[in-house]
């Protein structure tokens, strides 16, 4: 059995069964991700976006999952998560992939930012998915979970605000730092996995 096959055993033994995924707008704005997982020669890896610079996004530039606001017309915080992948990265999830599971519920700790509470879903890809990125995206790639595993929250993501420098756990990669909500999605879901 490979690495992946191990950690797709893994998700499904642990991984929470699909609930809340209901849209409750007079509630409080809802949004969904999807941490979406492909083997590469019998390793998982999973798929990172970089937001493209935008006026008035306060993610904007930010390595993140594909996902965003529930609409009215969407059925469920599912077909959030489908919907926004396909409109961000044009891939298909209910056209090939599979959702697996939900992590926790997590929702943005600085009260900078709008206050809305998010689903993570994990997703795997469907074969032979090919990126078409919308102008949301600049760009995406895949990181090997293992390589996050391994390295954890080594990096240290700095920003200044009001004249305070403030810091954040920050996953490393080649391609920057992955920190805030996020690093957050990704911490809970590798503290699912055992070391390979």
């Amino acid at each position: 059995m490979n690495d992946f096959e191990i950690i797709r055993r893994q998700l499904a033994d642990r991984l929470a069964s699909f609930n809340a995924l209901t849209i409750e707008p007079e509630r409080i704005p809802q949004a969904a991700v999807a941490l979406i997982l492909r083997e590469q020669s019998g390793a998982a890896e999973a798929l990172i976006i970089k937001r493209a610079e935008r006026e008035g996004d306060p993610w904007s530039g930010n390595l993140a999952l594909p996902g965003g606001r529930a609409q009215t017309d969407d059925r469920d915080l599912l077909a959030t998560a489908a919907r926004e992948t396909l409109e961000e990265i044009g891939v298909d999830l209910l056209g090939g992939g599979e959702f697996i599971g939900q992590l926790p519920l997590i929702a943005p700790r600085n009260p900078r930012l709008p206050q809305i509470e998010i689903t993570p879903l994990v997703a795997i890809a469907p074969p032979e998915s090919s990126l078409q990125f919308s102008h949301e995206v600049s760009t995406a790639f895949w990181v090997s979970v293992a390589q996050l595993k391994r390295e954890g929250r080594s990096g240290e993501y700095k920003r200044q605000f009001g004249g305070v420098l403030q810091k954040w756990p920050a996953y490393p990669t080649e391609q920057g730092l992955i920190w805030g909500i996020t690093e957050r999605i990704l911490t809970n879901f590798l503290d699912l996995l055992d070391e390979q």
